[in-house]
């Protein structure tokens, strides 16, 4: 789930913004109705009053005023705390108190969900900012990791200071077993759209040795980031994204033995698009899903049916535990995982004789309109200018046989898809590359797009070319 905006804040001890920071606020906090402070001790009534006030004045001194600030605590009302959080412009998690109570609370008021689907600002510090992450470790309790809120992948240590030598330890423990970003007070990560920017001091942690983040290390941290863009348009990826040919699956199947008493792993199913011809086979069917927003997407297509299973995680780091499938599949997920980790792990998760099969969609339109074809590539070199590279279009389907597996087929089928102009921008829409061009490029350019299809006659025909590749465990 990625939302418009995130911030992850260590800390503020002169209860003030530091200006670079006060300046991506006043960037983009452009709606500003309501703004909800939820405390990190429920109980603390004068104390979550006055840090309340005291951080809103924070923003109103930047000339960031709300129409309305409240916190959200013990005294709030379930029924109001969900409306509350449902209607916030910007959402504060505050610090001050313990991780998990804060997360208790918003599971007790009902909000939890609530939370999980704005489209508010979300800003975290101290204990609200390690809260924010996938995985979380509240050092003043326990150094055991808990799963926190799943909106970064940044487990974060606060208020990091290297003369604090029992903080300072605690950090490097915590790092042993995963990586760690340290920061000192004045210092956030912002995230929006698969973009990572990085203000102040930060420290990347791993293995007990610290070192200052890096251009390199942040560039890393929004290639991960990237990986989740998808999560932001479930509606629209399901609506818009490619579909694979029967005829493709009708093969897949009978190669892969695929039926009743197989189990069958499908990497990132997104919303779908390759799902239900495996899962009609009534075979034993288990996805896993990174975004949560497509994860819930995939649940309320499928969740009751009686064969068919998913989590909400991330392939790379997730423990299936002794699970093996006679086949493993992707379509158009694998590239996103380092090839390593994606032929060795799925090499392990596979039975003997097991099968791995890697699916994409090759298109092109030229060959239908040659004029429309040479518009479109002028409003390409015009606007076509990413944020954020796209850089995972070398995987090497190939190379499995390097990590073990028998040769590698592959297989074409043929498909066609028709747009007019409207869906056409829309199908664009979903390209993740196309997600992070920045504005007023991204507008200019979808509207150049739209025209050129109007102008072509309201359409568009896709020719595509589904490749599959095959490859198998050995017996």
């Amino acid at each position: 789930m990625r939302k418009e905006l995130l911030g992850v804040f260590s800390g503020f001890p002169e209860h003030h913004f530091p200006e670079e920071i006060a300046e991506r606020l006043r960037a983009e906090l452009t709606d500003r109705d309501s703004i909800v402070f939820i405390t990190a001790c429920p109980a603390a009534y004068e104390q979550n009053d006055a840090d309340c006030e005291g951080m809103y004045e924070m923003f109103a001194e930047q000339g960031l005023p709300y129409g309305m600030h409240t916190v959200l605590d013990q005294r709030t009302d379930p029924e109001k705390a969900r409306e509350l959080v449902k209607q916030a412009d910007c959402i504060f998690l505050m610090g001050g108190g313990v991780c998990k109570e804060q997360l208790a609370l918003l599971r007790e008021k009902g909000c939890y969900d609530a939370l999980k689907d704005s489209h508010a600002a979300i800003f975290g510090v101290s204990a609200g900012a390690m809260n924010m992450a996938c995985q979380t470790v509240d050092f003043h309790d326990s150094l055991e990791a808990f799963d926190g809120l799943g909106f970064t992948n940044l487990t974060v240590s606060c208020h990091h200071d290297e003369t604090d030598t029992w903080r300072y330890e605690q950090t490097l423990r915590m790092s042993e077993d995963r990586i760690v970003y340290a920061m000192e007070d004045r210092s956030a990560f912002f995230i929006k759209k698969g973009k990572i920017d990085a203000i102040g001091t930060i420290c990347r942690v791993k293995n007990r040795e610290l070192r200052a983040l890096s251009e390199e290390d942040r560039k890393e941290l929004e290639q991960d980031e990237f990986r989740r863009i998808f999560d932001t348009i479930p509606d629209q990826f399901d609506k818009f994204r490619p579909r694979y040919s029967e005829e493709l699956f009708a093969f897949l199947n009978a190669e892969a033995g695929i039926g009743p008493g197989k189990r069958v792993l499908e990497i990132g199913p997104g919303t779908g698009q390759a799902t239900e011809p495996v899962l009609r086979t009534g075979c034993e069917y288990h996805a896993i899903e990174l975004g949560e927003h497509l994860y819930r997407k995939m649940k309320e297509k499928y969740g009751d049916l009686p064969n068919f299973h998913i989590v909400n995680d991330d392939f790379i780091t997730h423990d299936f535990g002794d699970m093996q499938f006679d086949m493993i599949y992707s379509a158009a997920t694998i590239q996103w995982i380092p090839e390593e980790v994606a032929f060795s792990k799925t090499f392990d998760l596979l039975k003997p004789g097991g099968v791995l099969a890697m699916m994409l969609t090759r298109s092109e339109y030229r060959s239908n309109n040659e004029a429309l074809y040479e518009k479109i590539q002028a409003l390409y070199e015009r606007y076509y200018k990413p944020d954020i590279p796209y850089m995972h279009g070398k995987f090497r389907y190939l190379a499995a046989p390097e990590y073990g597996y028998t040769e590698v087929t592959r297989h074409e089928f043929s498909g066609q898809r028709a747009f007019d102009a409207e869906e056409y921008v829309a199908f664009s829409g979903t390209h993740c590359d196309h997600m992070v061009i920045p504005e007023p490029l991204r507008t200019e350019f979808f509207e150049g797009l739209r025209k050129a299809v109007l102008d072509a006659g309201d359409r568009i025909v896709f020719n595509d070319t589904y490749v599959l590749y095959l490859t198998k465990k050995p017996d």
